[in-house]
């Protein structure tokens, strides 16, 4: 009777160890969906100044806010986020719109609806994307697919190597996407615009942990002349690092023990239980 439930008990151990990978954790690893993320950023904001026809950067420098937040989860289980983008002056917390008043269309309210497993843009927000929202869990090495704002298409965000921020390690992304078209807003004048992107994330779990960005605004002013108006430099705080790098660490580690140590010392111990079993007289 003893043989017989050891070697049942291994049975049924191993068994709930594939449920958990294959059916509980899969939904455990989804984005949440009460997801709510806040990042800042710091940077310089320059432009052209039409008296001088050179660039003049906002004294002090400036702050981004980019704020995430679930507010839904459709039918077709696409988590519905709204992103708020709010930069401010870092001098005195006015917008940028007080220093010029064009500098308020840096501002942006949009709603994404992002599949919660490989966290791509699906149909369900305000308009119509594609690409990656942000990096799935198990981020490989290779050429993603990254939805941008700026130029209202997907540019590759290819993998350029790997790095260790304060003992963990990352993937390093980088975007490089230049003469993209970018109209005038105010006045449909042709215009182009420079994205240069590094991303920095966790592997395991895909949690970023690095965003630096650089946006230039090029205006035509002859057939074969662009000179820039606009050029935008944004990075994640330290204090945004500092916390992204414990997040990662949180999540790479409940992750690895979740589907990966977890799983295995599950399957091991129910080896162990079955053989006890099938030799036991």
């Amino acid at each position: 009777m003893a043989k017989r439930g050891l070697m049942f008990s291994g049975i049924a151990v191993i068994a709930l160890a594939l449920v958990w990978l294959y059916l509980i954790f899969p939904g455990m690893a989804k984005l949440p969906a009460d997801y709510e993320k806040v990042y800042h950023f710091e940077g310089t904001v320059q432009v052209l100044n039409p008296a001088t026809g050179s660039l003049v950067a906002i004294p002090g420098g400036t702050k981004m806010d980019r704020t995430l937040k679930a507010t839904d989860v459709n039918d077709a289980d696409a988590l519905i986020v709204a992103q708020t983008i709010k930069f401010t002056m870092t001098a005195n917390g006015a917008p940028l719109s007080a220093a010029n008043p064009a500098l308020a269309a840096l501002d942006s309210t949009e709603t994404y609806a992002i599949d919660r497993t490989t966290r791509e843009n699906v149909a369900g927000g305000d308009k119509s994307r594609t690409g990656q929202f942000t990096f799935p869990a198990n981020t490989k090495q290779e050429t993603y697919q990254f939805w941008s704002a700026t130029t209202g298409t997907a540019l590759p965000a290819a993998f350029a190597g790997e790095e260790e921020i304060d003992g963990l390690k990352v993937y390093v992304f980088k975007i490089d996407s230049k003469d993209n078209a970018y109209p005038n807003a105010a006045n449909g004048a042709p215009q182009k615009v420079d994205v240069a992107t590094t991303i920095k994330v966790e592997p395991v779990s895909g949690t970023p942990i690095y965003t630096t960005t650089k946006t230039t605004v090029r205006m035509q002013v002859a057939p074969a002349t662009l000179i820039p108006v606009l050029i935008n430099e944004s990075t994640f705080t330290q204090a945004t690092v500092d916390e992204a790098v414990a997040e990662g660490k949180s999540n790479r580690s409940l992750i690895l023990w979740a589907s990966v140590y977890g799983f295995w010392a599950a399957v091991g111990l129910g080896a162990v239980l079955f053989v006890i079993g099938l030799v036991k007289k």
